[in-house]
């Protein structure tokens, strides 16, 4: 068995237990191959580590948080195509907002939008605007995503009241071969629910030990969906080109500088709301592009425990132009975001019982908002610039060989700064906490507890909009009004979890893994869009239709639980999990409507060792969605088959894969409870990929 240490601690290098339909997939991917090199294999096993919910490096079976890793293999065997394929397996996590990509939101044990904190490369990703996505995205360019269920601003600061989406783009050092200096990979695709064609193309390489690159280019071209009803989803055809290019260079042993640049473009005819089926008088030619920049440095002597410096320096801009058809209409929008987190760790060795790893850093980031329409600015998306300096501090102790306590605070000042001057500049602070525990009960069995805190600051749109919200007839319009005294959310959640995992369970080489959580996130000052309308004048608004104004109109309770298990034998493997989420208006009791149904998600596959073959298959069973506020719409329940192989020939055929599934194998007809759409109906999916 494979060990290596981190952070001063012995750990064993296995596949960490993953929410349990990521890892089916992981383990429906091809095996290693027999002749698979210890370096190879080594450094396949230590990807499975994640410092998402502690900024160091852990293996997130043994965090008190809860935490999944969607891996490369995962995203390669079913041909993730949208956010929402990358996870689809994950408990708890959803994807709201219909089958268009560009419209997609996560919701994580209930909450959505700005309360999610997306990064990639550990840069930020702030743009937040109505009806769109908060990240775009091709799946090609990444080799994993974590996401940490729960809120995590004591390190990450503001935004994560439900949790945390970390990506992580690929690198030269994840195709090449031992002891290869140059190769190529190239990859071609076809699903026909939307006929959809994908090309991508890698270079990457290697020189002299000290500088290794990478440039890959992906192109999706698509035409509208067809959904489980037979009928098309008019105005979902795209075109998109995504790019990476990443060059890492190692001046000195442990000094590693690593940049890259990332970009990608979209083109569609979409309505302005894509999570709607739309009429023609909304219908827009909208343009994205989305651009990230990111210097990276880190130091890592192992003989050095007291400095371990990670500085990350980024830079990304997300441009949205539209037109509308009707009448030619123009909107620019344009969204950059620049910071700096910087942070290092020390590690101090053993004394009598008790070690610990001292976590401390700096982040520092800038958005700047900036809307035009025809020209002219637009006060529905107001310019605007916030600034947030924050400073961090973690200390995870560990007591003899089972108990770790991990207690971490960060104080945020942030400022949010009007362009127009409509409403006085908002300037504050905030304090986030938490506090893990973790009790080793035997070498296979383990209690975890956790308190996190999060906020999120008001939004520039929501503080600065100002405007026309909707005409109501001639001389009739409802107009959004300032609120200079809008609160920042807060959110103040509590759990506990189970877990249980042992090797060589049953039969030699067999892997079994079971958690199970509960939580309760209480949140504070919900901030809602407040509609008033009325045929005569009102404060605000001098003629009629009434006004539109952002308040913290309510709290919230989310309770609920997860629970998953896994089992991994030579031939074979099986999961399954369960996810529930209640969520409550505290002041009335009233359910709140953005709570995702409940779900069961099971799979099972066979591996074929001597052809190098593996099918898999999985089922979701989503449960009726009836416990919505009065005045909302019911969902029924439904069940999803898919099924999917993939298969990495030897011999004279080694570099080639193929991957093909169908999702929706019966052409079922339904609508998740989070969109206004149906969802797609029957898609076969093949993929063919060589590299060299």
């Amino acid at each position: 068995m494979l060990w290596t240490t981190i952070a001063d601690r012995p750990v064993r290098a296995v596949i960490p237990p993953l929410a349990p339909c990521a890892l089916a997939l992981l383990l429906a991917g091809i095996p290693a191959r027999a002749e698979e090199s210890q370096d190879r294999l080594e450094r396949r096993l230590l990807d499975t580590v994640t410092v998402t919910a502690t900024k160091t490096a852990r293996d997130p079976f043994a965090v008190a948080e809860s935490v999944s890793i969607v891996d490369r293999e995962r995203i390669e065997s079913t041909q993730a195509d949208s956010l929402a394929d990358l996870l689809a397996d994950l408990p708890n996590v959803d994807v709201a907002g219909g089958p268009r990509a560009i419209g997609q939101r996560v919701v994580i044990r209930g909450l959505s939008d700005s309360r999610i904190l997306f990064a990639i490369d550990g840069a930020r990703q702030n743009y937040n605007r109505a009806h769109e996505s908060r990240i775009f995205l091709d799946p090609e360019l990444f080799k994993r995503v974590d996401v940490l269920r729960g809120p995590a601003s004591a390190l990450w600061g503001s935004g994560a009241l439900g949790g945390v989406v970390s990506l992580t783009t690929v690198d030269a050092a994840d195709w090449l071969a031992p002891g290869q200096t140059f190769g190529a990979r190239f990859r071609g695709g076809y699903q026909d629910v939307d006929a959809q064609r994908q090309f991508s193309a890698a270079l990457y390489g290697q020189v002299d030990d000290r500088f290794d690159y990478l440039l890959n280019l992906s192109y999706r071209t698509a035409d509208d969906l067809h959904l489980g009803d037979g009928s098309r989803l008019e105005n979902s055809a795209f075109d998109s080109l995504a790019g990476l290019a990443k060059l890492t260079w190692t001046p000195a042993p442990f000094h590693t500088f690593s940049g890259s640049v990332q970009t990608f473009d979209r083109d569609g005819e979409v309505p302005s709301n894509a999570q709607t089926a739309g009429s023609a008088a909304d219908l827009v030619d909208r343009t994205t592009r989305q651009r990230n920049a990111t210097l990276r440095y880190q130091y890592d002597h192992p003989d050095d425990p007291y400095l371990r410096p990670t500085v990350v320096l980024y830079h990304n801009r997300t441009d949205s132009d539209e037109t509308r058809l009707v009448d030619g209409r123009r909107d620019e929008t344009d969204f950059t975001t620049t910071g700096l987190d910087a942070r290092n760790s020390m590690s101090f060795g053993r004394t009598g019982q008790f070690s610990q790893v001292l976590t401390y850093g700096v982040e520092y980031y800038r958005d700047e908002a900036r809307a035009r329409r025809d020209g002219a600015p637009r006060d529905s998306f107001p310019d605007g610039e916030t600034t947030v300096f924050g400073f961090y501090a973690q200390d995870e102790i560990f007591i003899g060989d089972r108990w770790t306590i991990t207690p971490g605070l960060r104080w945020d000042r942030y400022e949010n700064q009007s362009a127009t001057g409509v409403i006085a500049d908002q300037t504050a602070s905030e304090l986030s906490k938490k506090l893990g525990l973790g009790f080793q009960v035997t070498s296979w069995f383990s209690l975890h507890a956790a308190y996190t805190e999060a906020f999120r600051a008001p939004n520039l749109t929501e503080l600065f909009v100002s405007g026309t919200h909707f005409t109501c007839g001639p001389g009739c319009a409802n107009r959004f009004v300032p609120n200079p005294d809008l609160k920042p959310e807060k959110a103040h959640n509590k759990e506990i979890s189970a877990r249980f995992r042992r090797d060589d369970l049953f039969v030699s080489g067999d892997q079994g893994r079971f958690r199970l959580t509960g939580f309760r996130n209480d949140v504070d000052d919900f901030i809602d869009s407040v509609v008033i309308f009325s045929p005569r004048p009102v404060p605000g608004n001098p003629g009629p239709g009434g006004v539109t104004t952002n308040q913290n109109v309510r709290d919230a309770e989310l309770t609920g639980f997860e629970v998953e298990f896994t089992y991994d034998a030579p031939r074979w493997y099986a999961g399954v999990s369960y996810a529930r989420t209640r969520g409550d208006n505290a002041n009335t009791g009233e359910p709140l409507s953005a709570i995702p149904a409940d779900a069961w998600l099971l799979q099972t596959g066979v591996r074929f060792p001597a052809t190098q073959m593996t099918v898999g298959w999985r089922t979701q069973v989503v449960e009726a969605q009836d416990r919505i506020p009065v005045g909302g719409e019911t969902t029924s329940g439904y069940t999803v088959h898919d099924l999917n192989l993939s298969w990495v020939p030897q011999g004279a055929f080694e570099g080639l894969r193929i991957d093909a599934g169908i999702d929706n194998l019966s052409d079922v007809d339904y609508r998740p409870h989070l969109s206004a759409l149906k969802a797609p109906g029957r898609n076969i999916r093949a993929a063919l990929s060589y590299s060299f």
